[in-house]
């Protein structure tokens, strides 16, 4: 994900009080996201349970508490976007288009409205866009500019770097020659796996969400965002905080078939454990750089996130059915 100018007031107050502010505003934030879907879907006290604790230890969420952007905004807009325009509420893409003016990236929900012929909400979303870019590039025009010029045609391509869990960020590190590891072979089409990918699972999503309920349909795609990015850093996972309530709460539904229950609980462990667990040598250390490519645990644990989404994504259908 990339931060467009539209957010940069916000980086303009003293590193106190802009750490202080962000944590309020962001903690805010998923309160309400959390609060939207309680309201809405009315889950029981054991899936209460099931979604606080899990959002209590999403290791994603720890890190974006750290970084201190806002993802957890754009989750609130987001979860508030999804839930106004299942419920047939045109306006409710303005909040889609008001994350993408936030972070680039949920753009690419644009893709889930037009498959679903929502093109009123894909308008809403696109205006609330184009209005919000063009008031920054009216206070911030020199920002704006370097911000299409140089930091959009620089984020494209992707990297490998170590954290970046994108689709594009694992072929790039096992793919190409890159500074950050030695990959597994060299591939001239590397660039060109990545979107081939996404595009198959976009044709998944179609085929497996079929007829199936506007909540689930949405639901199901959001895990594709962060898997189609060119960047994702671990923090911006926490957008898949409303698949993970919206999951536990259809289980619930269903009286908490076994296979479900242990699948979220898998998913969770990937999440919240997996990802965090000290394997291998430590950043920097020597070994470090052979490891992530060359260690099959370390390769496992340090993109644990890309695989839990990926997973999320596969499953997504089956955990949020209604029975």
């Amino acid at each position: 994900m990339s931060t467009p100018p539209f957010a940069a007031p916000a980086a303009t107050a003293t590193p106190a009080v802009r750490k202080v502010r962000a944590a309020f505003v962001a903690q805010a934030a998923l309160v309400a996201a959390l609060v939207i879907t309680l309201r809405w879907l009315r889950p029981p006290a054991w899936a209460l349970t099931a979604i606080l604790c899990a959002t209590a230890t999403f290791y994603p969420l720890w890190v974006d508490a750290v970084q201190g952007q806002a993802n957890l905004l754009v989750v609130l807009l987001v979860t508030a976007g999804i839930v106004g325009i299942v419920q047939g509420k045109a306006k409710f893409g303005a909040a889609l288009g008001v994350a993408a003016a936030l972070k680039l990236t949920p753009l690419l929900l644009l893709a889930w409205l037009l498959l679903d012929r929502r093109f009123r909400e894909a308008g809403f979303m696109l205006g609330a866009l184009i209005a919000l870019t063009a008031a920054a590039a009216l206070l911030r025009f020199d920002d704006t500019l370097i911000f299409f010029r140089q930091v959009v045609p620089a984020l494209a391509p992707g990297t490998a770097v170590y954290a970046n869990q994108s689709l594009q960020g694992v072929i790039a590190r096992v793919a190409t020659t890159n500074p950050y590891t030695p990959p597994w072979t060299v591939v001239p089409w590397a660039y060109l796996v990545a979107p081939t990918l996404i595009l198959t699972f976009i044709g998944l999503w179609v085929v497996r969400t079929r007829r199936q309920p506007a909540m689930l349909r949405a639901a199901a795609f959001l895990p594709l965002v962060p898997l189609a990015s060119s960047v994702t850093w671990p923090h911006h996972l926490v957008l898949l905080l409303p698949v993970i309530w919206f999951g536990f709460i259809a289980i619930a539904g269903r009286g908490w078939p076994l296979p479900s229950t242990i699948a979220m609980g898998l998913l969770l462990l990937l999440f919240s454990v997996v990802a965090r667990w000290p394997v291998g040598p430590a950043f920097n250390q020597p070994g470090f750089r052979a490891a992530q490519t060359a260690d099959p645990a370390v390769f496992v644990v340090a993109n644990a996130l890309l695989f839990a989404t990926l997973a999320l994504f596969l499953l997504a259908p089956w955990l949020l059915r209604s029975r």
